[in-house]
């Protein structure tokens, strides 16, 4: 049996499995041979397509290259109809693909609207379309989403952030307008925008909504501030609520959006193993950092990485309280990184306590840091080399936690605690 045939039996008994989305999962971290070309081939099959069409698209997307490849075919193919078209769309902008316009204008013109009535006679289009023409990079789109803003039946936080992503910002003003128009995930998605767009003329438009909006709504528009004037107040720690509405209130109250040179203050030693230490007006550098809004994501806001100087170092996670918390390496900084950290590392070898001395010849890096309260901590930490995936903290923490919640493992007792 040749290749192509072996890879199309091993698919069909995938999709036949009793637990499909494992058996695929199986596939697709092992995918011999051209597993890409025989998905699109069951694709095209009417039957299959039909039986299958959830699992394969979710297949591609999480091959890459190959599958992007894919989807980009399908999606140019005549022979798909608007329904599966509309299907590989949605996949294709979960990959954040840059789809031709000419074929999305095709497509707007014969897909159903998102609601009652025809998208080419105004109804609005479906939400995946409004992300595909954000990530398009043609402007030509740009007066067809900023029609959306004003249409309250429309996906109107998806038209802002894409016409963010497409730096359009004729319509700037509009997006800051609508802020006051906007609730919950919706005014998330206007600020977030906004950011993207980074055009300073939406500042005094937030300055004056945030001396209107409600509490719930202020830490959005602070968020946009910081990130488009990069005045980066110092807040009281702790703050929540109606206590933390009032301080960003006041931290802007004077208009005053010029930064102001970094400093570290309220510097107060613990004990030898820990320090407290403020940061006010920090360069932001090195911050944590909200990822730009995942293409096809309900979430304006979730994923975040520590960067420097906008450069993603590590995935950290969402702020999901039940989440778990980690690092995940992304990318190596620049050379200028590199000083920085060797400017301390000769005083680090053999630390054994901290004291004030050293927070304050650590105080230009330390004002690289974002504006924010810190805490500084002497650790030993163990190391452990892992060669083997299954003897990793990965597996033995599905361990530990099936054990602490009363559930089987699937890993077994016999690995490493």
């Amino acid at each position: 049996m040749g290749d192509h045939d072996t890879v199309r039996v091993r698919l069909r008994a995938a999709l036949g499995a009793d637990d499909p989305w494992t058996a695929l999962y199986a596939l697709s971290t092992d995918p011999s041979g051209p597993l890409a070309e025989a998905i699109k081939e069951l694709y095209r099959s009417d039957s299959d397509r039909a039986a299958f069409r959830p699992y394969l698209t979710w297949l591609l997307r999480s091959l890459g290259e190959p599958g992007d490849a894919v989807l980009l075919r399908l999606f140019a193919d005549p022979e798909v109809g608007a329904d599966d078209r509309r299907d590989v769309l949605r996949a294709a902008v979960e990959r954040g693909l840059r789809l031709p316009a000419e074929l999305l204008r095709m497509h707007a013109d014969e897909a159903p609207a998102s609601r009652e009535g025809d998208a080419r006679a105004g109804g609005s289009p479906a939400p995946e379309l409004v992300d595909a023409m954000g990530l398009s990079g043609d402007l030509s789109f740009a007066p067809r989403l900023g029609a959306l803003l004003e249409d309250s039946t429309a996906p109107r936080g998806r038209a802002a952030l894409a016409l963010g992503r497409l730096g359009a910002r004729r319509w700037t003003a509009s997006i800051a307008r609508g802020l006051s128009e906007a609730t919950g995930l919706e005014h998330t998605a206007f600020a977030v925008a906004l950011e993207l767009m980074g055009d300073p003329a939406a500042v005094p438009h937030l300055l004056r909504w945030l001396a209107e909006s409600a509490e719930e709504r202020v830490y959005d528009v602070h968020h946009a501030l910081v990130r488009l004037t990069g005045r980066d107040p110092l807040l009281p720690e702790g703050a929540s609520g109606a206590a933390y509405a009032a301080a960003v209130r006041a931290a802007w109250a004077d208009g005053r959006t010029g930064r102001t040179p970094g400093t570290v203050r309220d510097v107060v030693v613990e004990s030898g193993a820990g320090a407290r230490f403020s940061v006010d007006g920090g360069a932001g550098r090195i911050r944590v950092a909200f990822d730009p809004p995942s293409p096809g994501s309900s979430w304006p806001r979730w994923d975040r990485s520590l960067m420097f100087d906008r450069k993603p170092l590590y995935r950290v996670g969402s702020l999901c309280d039940t989440c778990e918390l980690g690092l995940t390496l992304l990318d190596w900084p620049e050379d200028e990184a590199s000083r920085i950290a060797a400017r301390m590392r000769g005083r680090l070898a053999g630390l054994d306590r901290l004291d004030a001395a050293l927070l304050v010849e650590w105080a230009p890096v330390l004002g690289e840091l974002e504006t924010g309260h810190y805490r500084a901590l002497l650790l030993d930490l163990p190391l452990e080399q892992v060669t083997e995936p299954a003897r990793s903290w990965w597996y033995r923490r599905a361990a530990a936690r099936a054990q602490e919640d009363g559930d089987a493992c699937e890993y077994g007792d016999d690995l490493p605690r």
